[in-house]
């Protein structure tokens, strides 16, 4: 499965038999899973890759920072050595609540919007910012007030100081809300980023085959971990999430901005229509 898809990637995304024009992407969590698979892809289509993580990647890559996307200073000494300019920030890096409740938020919500506010001035005009949210994030509209108040705070520990004083009053979990606010954080930027015509979107997978997929299963228990796959017939692969990741982050839908893109097989579909398991794909 891995094989087929890997032998695909260039063709699928390439659009043409040109390779596309070589740009700079910046891309956290580029040392597994998704961000791997999107770090790598970038690569083979000849552009030229910063990654983040913390751990170091084990294939090349143009630069590589260590990044702690829950610790305020390691994001500010990594924004202070990326000084080039850039064609799209790609935020990949998430954890679950397997991990904690704090760090869920401090990753996947509060250190993403402090990476990504730092870097905004170096995005290149016209060019692209996608935020890995989660299908988790699809009913963001249900706490929209909510999120709003979170998303007002001015920094990343007022933001954290806002999720401690309402975490028992809000009724979901840290990993689901810290996935909507990507959402609506990622249409506030699409505003935003109008004038300098800078699209942004979130990407919203369902289960992937990641070294992480033990954790989320955790989270929401096996039974409903393997719901959700069979609805589809199996779990996605990371380089079939990167593959959306990508055609966007090289702005091959130019006219997208400002929306959460599902990428998960037809879950939410699935979900949303309560049809039955699928036969395996």
């Amino acid at each position: 499965m891995l094989s087929d898809r890997s032998r695909g990637e260039r063709d699928i995304v390439r659009g043409s038999d040109t390779m596309a024009e070589s740009k700079t992407f910046v891309v956290t969590g580029a040392s597994s899973g998704i961000g791997k698979a999107a770090a790598k892809l970038l690569v083979s289509r000849g552009h030229a890759v910063i990654g983040l993580d913390i751990k170091q990647p084990d294939f090349a890559l143009k630069e590589f920072h260590h990044c702690d996307l829950s610790k305020v200073d390691s994001i500010d000494q990594t924004l202070a050595k990326l000084t080039g300019r850039y064609a799209s920030v790609l935020n990949i890096a998430g954890v679950p609540v397997a991990f904690g409740k704090e760090l869920t938020m401090k990753v996947n919500i509060l250190g993403l919007r402090h990476f990504t506010e730092g870097i905004w001035p170096r995005i290149e005009d016209g060019g692209t910012v996608v935020n890995v949210s989660s299908i988790a994030g699809n009913n963001w509209r249900n706490r929209r007030a909510e999120l709003t108040e979170l998303l007002s705070t001015s920094s990343f520990d007022e933001g954290l100081d806002w999720w401690k004083s309402h975490q028992e009053t809000i009724n979901v979990d840290a990993y689901t809300l810290s996935k909507e606010a990507v959402v609506l954080y990622s249409m506030m930027l699409a505003r935003r980023g109008i004038d300098r015509k800078i699209n942004v979107v979130s990407i919203g997978p369902g289960p992937v085959e990641t070294q992480l997929l033990p954790s989320f299963t955790q989270d929401v228990g096996a039974d409903n971990m393997n719901r959700l796959i069979d609805m589809v017939g199996r779990a996605a692969q990371p380089n079939e999430i990167a593959e959306a990741i990508v055609v966007f982050a090289e702005r091959k839908l130019s006219w997208v901005n400002g929306v959460h893109i599902q990428v998960d097989g037809g879950l939410t579909a699935a979900l949303s229509t309560r049809s039955k398991p699928a036969a395996g794909r």
